[in-house]
Order: structure tokens, then C-alpha cells, then sequence
């Protein structure tokens, strides 16, 4: 069964100390990865079905004082049906953006590979993400952006692109399908603080025996 996208959700929250939403897994080999957007930093944790999630790492950009944050969660065999992602920190307000991604024939020892990330300023937010071919890449930007939303990059799905207008703070999410090294990059028309993170999605394993019975010589 080849790795496929099953469902993309996201939520916007301006100035709350927790945000959740509604997202929907089914199919089989099941996975779900999890895109935060967060401006000022806080400590994030990500639950889905109240089951917790992995932090596969997180990036801040170059802001000395008030920095914002991008962090990617994942989780193997979410369960089925509607059920709610939450996000949650303490230390006070922030404005967040968050995105979940669910995917089918989807790694269920291993769901995700090394983190690419990176932060900067400048109007070309960019990370190469080590992949292969028959995974799926998945970022997650955040940037501070008081002129317009992020276009994604070439060769890139989006996946979302929200705002939280009361800050201008970005939180954008897109995927493209794995390489051996896959850029995954967005533009501003003028220079922002941003911070972006990756990692590439792993199919589940194919091939094997096809007969248990043959193998132990039971025929």
C-alpha cells in the first residue's frame, strides 16, 4: 500500500492559552503529523484522541527578544474517526497556527525521519530535507509578517496558510513528494523573521512472505 495523504485540518488562535480542533483519520497503516506556528515561544505539547504525540523538534527564528517557533508532532496509528487535536503550554497567552496532516500505508515502527530546520531573515524561507522516493515531505513555517501571507514553493502542495491578523503572525504548512534531498521553501516579497522546520514521511514496509503457512512448511 503506498503512503497517502488522508486528511489536512488546521485552527488559528489569537492570544489563547490552548487551541483544538477537529480532525478526522481513517484507512489503514495510519499516521498523523502535527504543525505548530507559535508567536511568542512557549513549551507546546500536542495530543490527539488524548493520546500523546512525539516532538519531532522545533526551530525559533532569529528574533533576540520576542522570538516566534515552528514545531513539528507525530503520531503512529491515530485513532479513527473525528476526535480532537490539541495543543497546549504554559507560561501564558500566544497566538498559534496549527495544521495536522493524517496519512495512510504509512511507517507503523517508524513514521518519520531526521528534522531538517532552519531560521532566518529574508524573504525566502528554505530547508533541505533528507527523504527517499515513496515518502511524502511535510513543513511547518512560522514567521512574524506585517506585509503578506507566504507562496509556497515550487513543486509544493499547500497545505495551509493562516494568519493570526491581530499580530500578522504567519503559520503555513505544505507538502511535496520524497527525494533523496528535498527542498521545501516559501517567499515574502519583502524580508521576515521566520522559522521552518521538515521531515519527511516513511511508507510502510512492503514485501515479505505472502504465505505463513509455506514458510513453516505446513502445505
Amino acid at each position: 500500500m503506498a503512503l497517502a495523504i488522508d486528511a489536512v485540518t488546521s485552527a488559528v488562535g489569537s492570544s489563547v492559552t490552548s487551541l483544538s480542533w477537529s480532525h478526522t483519520c481513517a484507512g489503514t497503516e495510519r499516521g498523523l503529523v502535527v504543525g505548530v506556528s507559535n508567536y511568542v515561544v512557549r513549551t507546546v505539547s500536542a495530543t490527539y484522541n488524548s493520546v500523546a504525540m512525539t516532538s519531532e523538534g522545533q526551530q525559533s527564528d532569529p528574533n533576540a527578544t520576542d522570538p516566534g517557533e515552528a514545531e513539528q508532532f507525530s503520531l503512529i496509528a491515530p485513532a479513527t474517526g473525528a476526535n480532537s487535536v490539541a495543543l497546549s503550554w504554559g507560561g501564558g497567552s500566544t497566538d498559534v497556527v496549527g495544521g495536522a496532516i493524517s496519512f495512510t500505508g504509512a511507517d507503523q515502527t517508524d513514521l518519520c525521519g531526521t528534522q531538517a530546520k532552519a531560521q532566518g531573515n529574508s524573504t525566502t524561507p528554505s530547508i533541505n530535507v533528507t527523504s527517499a522516493t515513496g515518502e511524502i515531505v511535510v513543513d511547518t513555517l512560522s514567521a512574524f509578517a506585517s506585509t503578506s501571507a507566504p507562496t509556497v514553493g515550487a513543486g509544493q502542495t499547500q497545505r495551509w496558510n493562516d494568519t493570526v491578523t491581530s499580530n500578522f503572525v504567519d503559520g503555513a504548512g505544505s507538502t511535496e513528494a520524497g527525494a533523496a534531498t528535498v527542498t521545501m521553501s516559501w517567499s515574502y516579497p519583502a524580508a521576515q523573521e521566520w522559522a521552518l522546520v521538515g521531515i519527511s514521511v516513511k511508507a510502510a514496509a512492503t514485501g515479505g512472505f505472502l504465505n505463513r503457512n509455506y514458510w513453516w512448511g505446513n502445505y
